[in-house]
């Protein structure tokens, strides 16, 4: 075996290289970011077709620049909703490589007018017929629009047809509150791909959470002297304050100490919720939300899967170019417990409503 498969001794000679795709996988990704990353040839001439307006589909480099936008758990599952470009909220995972958009990045002080009706976002261009597989000068950015308030035209994101002329675009500004990895799933150019990834279909955040911050620490190192550790809430913030950062600070240790329990019991349409049973790999009960104020009977139910609710699905067939409920396609993919037309990620084998009478 060539030394450089060996990865400095990593892996010993005679490896079968097909055995462990993922571990080459990640060294050819970590060139990749090396090759393209901030303050490299690559990302400086990517730079000037940014200031120049007009994209060319040349590159092997592509970019894609995630907003961080609403609270900390809506942010925690949106970054996690975008495997295929491998962002990660909390290290700088490659050595001497950031992810971080340098400050003097051409458009950054445009980020704050990018919302549902900005003139250069995708779905509005696709609405003036600006945007087509066929186009010749490709626009060197494109804001992509997939928060709550998206509209049908920001939906077609989720089409494959979109997707061709969506690869070739070397700038995708995107701003998102949603969970929305479950819709790659009914994407044949994802759906291979994601299903080799996440063969259990309820465990998708689950993984990508533990690959970022792992709970087994605690529990493998114990003190020294055996004392039993007390866990106590950190704060009683009451309400959402989503720019200030020691509020964040403590809504992340809030989670965290929340994914650590055995029994978990959460309120409906909880981000916040979500991320405490994705990482802990949890079911919890989670309580009904009230309607007209009356409280449902009954008034809590177990949670199907572990997996985040999708809470604005795209309830459209690209194939068809029709509306369809998409909670019905496809076996691991079902409307969330908590609301009706969300749409969560499940297994064959998980329980479907086991409710509290």
């Amino acid at each position: 075996m060539p030394e450089e498969k060996l990865i400095g001794g990593l892996v010993a000679p005679g490896f079968d290289e097909n055995s462990c795709l993922s571990r080459y996988q990640s060294q050819n990704y970590e060139e990749l970011h090396q090759r393209c990353g901030p303050s490299t040839k690559s990302y400086n001439e990517a730079v000037k077709q940014l200031k120049s307006g007009h994209g060319v589909d040349s590159s092997e480099c592509k970019y894609v620049v995630w907003i961080s936008f609403s609270g900390l758990g809506n942010r925690m599952i949106t970054i996690a909703s975008c495997p295929p470009y491998k962002l990660d909220l909390f290290c700088e995972p490659f050595p001497e490589i950031s992810l971080l958009l340098p400050p003097d990045f051409p458009i950054i002080r445009k980020f704050d007018k990018f919302n549902h009706i900005y003139r250069r976002s995708f779905g509005k261009m696709l609405k003036k017929n600006l945007l087509n597989t066929s186009t010749k000068s490709l626009p060197s950015y494109l804001y992509l629009h997939l928060a709550h308030d998206y509209d049908d035209l920001d939906r077609l994101f989720f089409c494959d047809q979109e997707q061709n002329l969506l690869e070739k675009v070397p700038w995708l500004i995107m701003k998102t509150n949603n969970y929305f990895f479950p819709s790659l799933f009914l994407m044949p150019s994802f759906e291979d791909e994601l299903g080799r990834h996440f063969p259990e279909k309820g465990t998708v955040f689950h993984h990508l959470g533990r690959w970022t911050i792992l709970k087994d620490i605690y529990w493998q190192n114990p003190t020294v002297t055996g004392d039993i550790i007390g866990i106590y809430q950190p704060s009683h913030e009451v309400h959402q304050q989503t720019e200030k950062k020691l509020h964040n600070r403590k809504a992340w240790a809030e989670m965290y100490l929340l994914s650590l329990t055995d029994v978990l019991v959460t309120s409906a349409w909880s981000t916040f919720g979500d991320v405490a049973q994705g990482l802990g790999g949890l079911k919890p009960w989670i309580m009904c939300k009230p309607v007209s104020q009356t409280v449902p009977n009954p008034p809590c139910c177990r949670i199907m899967s572990m997996e985040p609710c999708f809470h604005a699905p795209p309830f459209y067939d690209c194939k068809a170019k029709k509306g369809v409920d998409t909670g019905a396609l496809v076996p691991h993919l079902r409307q969330c417990e908590d609301m009706s037309w969300g749409l969560k990620l499940v297994d064959s084998h998980d329980e479907i409503y086991d409710i509290v009478w």
